[in-house]
């Protein structure tokens, strides 16, 4: 019997030790080849399938860094970081899937368009020979999302200011909700939004928002599912919006007519991919706006309204898109990777005026417009951007608007970039409303709001930036500026006659750009010191301007 036992024993060790050789082969086998960062991807794993996607969600602010203080651990230990839902669902890719790098590269911009994440990238991080799949690993970084609206900005001879609650990451689902005051030189209220950019990861997305102001009141509901990537086939909108609010007309900088203005609109409509290659893709898309504006008098009129009208159509477009994306720095804003498509960008819309959907007479409605980036050598680009506009409708006149923007951006170095713009819009018969304004946020950073009006603008500025090392408290980055502007708008027959009504513009100045680094309303701060260059008393001196505006 001890016989037997012992014997027993022996084939027990004897089999224990085969399996744990052969779970040791096993998993030698299994076992899988990191990859660095810097490491290029072997050729033959390029079409191997996705195994395992990992997800490294990193808090707002790098605690060991030597600029870390208490505000920092609190910021980290108060905020929700975004969740591994959350990221998961903006994913173009999922586990076994075969591996394509370009759809990597899309899904970062896409993370990276998200304004609660500061940074996003997407590697391969491994891969397994014995499986023939790859590990991907997401890596992201959080912007503090929690923001008190607490703001005060001064521009051509007004004050705007807000106060407020904005949440940009609710819970870190990446969903947005915002209550709001704010007051500026046209009109104070309050405002309350709901946004989501991707609901339950169906890519579809909403935003709900309500407005009561002084002049009224305006509400919006949108829910759409746009062409979020290359290869979507099918696109769809719904927009609802309502406004009422009273229009200002000024001249040098002053209110000389008010009247209300009334617009509802209705747009339906539906897109289709119809043709589409390895980097672009053509879209026809068909749809009915329902577009109806009523103008009235106010206490405050001096004139006659508009006249009402009404441009209901039913339309059909046509979009090119080409992407060929590079992730630059220092290009719009500065110290972070930026997302610019050098590719060609074109679209034509025509649209039939029908009286039996609601417009006041019959007509056509066309707009074309084309974007493209060119990049000129390793420190220079340029971007540039134009669009026209006719409407012909029976009984009126016909409008025409042409509008062109060219941006030349040059490295004189790391730290210091050069841009040179201009901006020119030649139109015919506008409508009053509609109107180019130049002055304060319109370009004429030395001279009041809307200091020039009318059917044709002109505006070319130049401006130096210097990108400091100077950061506050990890929280803004600062650049220093020093620019010239000079323009003009003209062509407006209703605008009481004035000295410097047909004047060319000039101003300059130096200013101080404040990038907030860790928040998700990365709008640029800009504190300009100004000068107009004219004869009129009565801009003579220094004016000072504070705006938040992106990109500037």
């Amino acid at each position: 019997m001890r016989r037997i036992r012992s014997a027993k024993a022996l084939f027990c060790s004897y089999l224990g030790l085969l399996l744990s050789l052969s779970t040791s082969q096993l998993q030698a086998a299994e076992a899988c080849v990191p990859l660095k960062t810097t490491e290029a991807l072997p050729k033959n794993v390029q079409h191997w399938n996705i195994g395992q996607i990992r997800f490294e969600r990193n808090d707002i602010f790098d605690l060991s860094s030597k600029h870390s203080v208490w505000f920092h651990r609190f910021a980290n230990d108060y905020h929700v970081i975004t969740t591994e839902t959350a990221l998961r669902e903006d994913l173009l890719f999922s586990e076994g899937e075969p591996l394509n790098l370009s759809v990597l590269a899309e899904t970062e911009r896409l993370l990276r368009s998200r304004r609660y994440l500061r940074h996003a990238d997407i590697v391969v991080s491994a891969y397994c020979p014995a499986s023939q799949t790859v590990e991907v690993t997401v890596r992201s970084w959080d912007n503090w999302s929690l923001l008190p609206r607490i703001s005060l900005g001064h521009t051509g001879g007004a004050t705007k200011a807000n106060l407020g609650l904005a949440e940009d990451n609710l819970w870190g689902t990446g969903n947005q909700a915002q209550i709001e005051y704010f007051t500026d030189s046209e009109r104070d209220g309050y405002k309350l939004q709901f946004q989501s950019p991707n609901i339950s990861g169906s890519h579809w997305q909403t935003t709900m928002q309500y407005a009561d102001t002084s002049d009224g009141e305006s509400y919006r509901l949108n829910l759409a599912k746009p062409f979020y990537r290359l290869s979507s086939e099918r696109a769809y909108n719904l927009d609802i919006f309502k406004e009422i609010k009273d229009i200002s007309e000024y001249a040098r900088g002053d209110v000389y007519n008010e009247y209300k203005s009334n617009q509802q609109l209705i747009e339906l409509s539906s897109g289709w991919s119809f043709w589409r290659d390895k980097d672009s893709v053509q879209h026809l898309n068909t749809g009915v706006t329902l577009d109806e504006r009523k103008f009235d008098r106010n206490n405050d009129s001096t004139q006659a309204p508009p006249d009402n009208r009404d441009l209901s159509q039913v339309w059909l477009s046509w979009e090119f898109l080409q992407s060929d994306y590079r992730e630059l720095t220092n290009f719009f804003l500065w110290n972070r990777v930026e997302d610019v498509n050098f590719g060609w960008q074109a679209s034509l819309r025509l649209g039939r005026l029908l009286e039996s959907i609601g417009a006041d007479q019959g007509g056509w409605h066309w707009q074309a417009s084309v974007q493209k980036n060119f990049e000129i050598n390793d420190i220079s680009w340029l971007v540039s951007r134009l669009s026209y506009s006719q409407l012909h409708r029976n009984q009126l006149q016909e409008q025409q608007l042409f509008q062109s923007e060219l941006r030349y951006v040059r490295h004189l170095s790391d730290q210091q970039v050069l841009i040179a713009q201009l901006q020119w819009s030649v139109g015919k018969n506008l409508f009053r409303d509609q109107r180019m304004t130049i002055g304060g946020d319109e370009g004429m950073r030395a001279f009041p709001l809307y200091y020039q009006t009318g059917d044709k603008a002109a505006i070319a500025s130049l401006e130096y930036r210097y990108i400091t090392h100077w950061h506050v408290w990890q929280l803004l980055d600062v650049a220093l500026a020093g620019f010239v502007d000079a323009g003009r708008a003209w062509d407006n027959p209703q605008r009481p006659a004035g000295p410097d009504d047909e004047q060319n513009l000039a101003g300059y100045g130096i200013g101080i750009r404040l990038l907030p680094s860790h928040s998700s309303r990365g709008s640029v701060i800009s504190i300009d010191l100004a000068k107009p260059v004219s004869d009129n008393p009565e801009l003579s001196g220094w004016r000072w301007r504070l705006i938040a505006k992106r990109p500037f």
